[in-house]
């Protein structure tokens, strides 16, 4: 599964432009009065202003090759981003069971974002670590208020699915390429603790299977291309 573009909100349209335009240094690829996209290696990211949206916040990871996590780290650091720590100061996370290392910061918005390297996949690269690195969107966060059945409901409709541990709370639907994180509203995010909230999402992905869904009252809308 490939998340090709992602749609969010934004209360804070010109610090985001600036953050993953500028600081990051992603290519715009489309500018309008109230909506922005960027490109993220083989997938599109876009905000949409939302006056609206108060403290809401969206969890997002990027994959970045499997030989490149100490150099993104340091890459972002030298950008003047702090990374999100827990426990004594770790900033650095391995997923035994994804078989994957991470980082956490936050955008101007306090979304959660996330670089994940993925050791499973055959990426790594030689030329230092650049906005080039940043190789696709690789998660987004589904907020919602039952994990199994939004999770059936999802799997049975774009013919995905469940792996790196799904469960009652938690459920990463897709595969290691692009994955939904279906994730029960009251189970805090990792690793800041902060609970998950509900705000319009709107994906296209390529599937196994061309199919559209919307959730959530409308608030996400999912849709495949197969």
């Amino acid at each position: 599964m490939k998340l090709k573009e992602v749609l969010l909100g934004t209360h804070s349209f010109e610090e985001m432009k600036a953050f993953y335009g500028s600081l990051l240094d992603l290519q715009v690829v489309e500018e309008g009065p109230s909506r922005l996209s960027f490109q993220v290696g083989e997938s599109v990211l876009a905000f949409q202003e939302s006056s609206h949206m108060k403290n809401e916040f969206y969890h997002i990871a990027f994959t970045i090759p499997t030989n490149k996590f100490i150099e993104a780290k340091q890459w972002a650091i030298d950008r003047g981003i702090s990374l999100i720590s827990k426990l004594q100061e770790e900033d650095e996370f391995f997923f035994e069971n994804w078989n994957a290392t991470a980082l956490y910061f936050y955008d101007p918005d306090h979304n959660l974002v996330e670089f994940i390297a993925h050791h499973t996949l055959d990426n790594a690269v030689a030329e230092a670590f650049g906005p080039n690195s940043i190789l696709r969107i690789s998660e987004i966060g589904l907020p919602v208020d039952d994990v199994p059945e939004v999770s059936r409901i999802i799997t049975e409709t774009f013919q995905l699915n469940s792996w790196g541990g799904a469960g009652q709370k938690f459920a990463p639907l897709g595969d290691v390429e692009g994955s939904f994180i279906v994730i029960d509203k009251q189970r805090p995010w990792f690793p800041d603790d902060r609970l998950p909230t509900v705000c319009s999402i709107s994906v296209l992905f390529e599937g196994p299977h061309s199919a559209s869904l919307s959730l959530h009252n409308g608030l996400y809308q999912l849709r495949s291309d197969g």
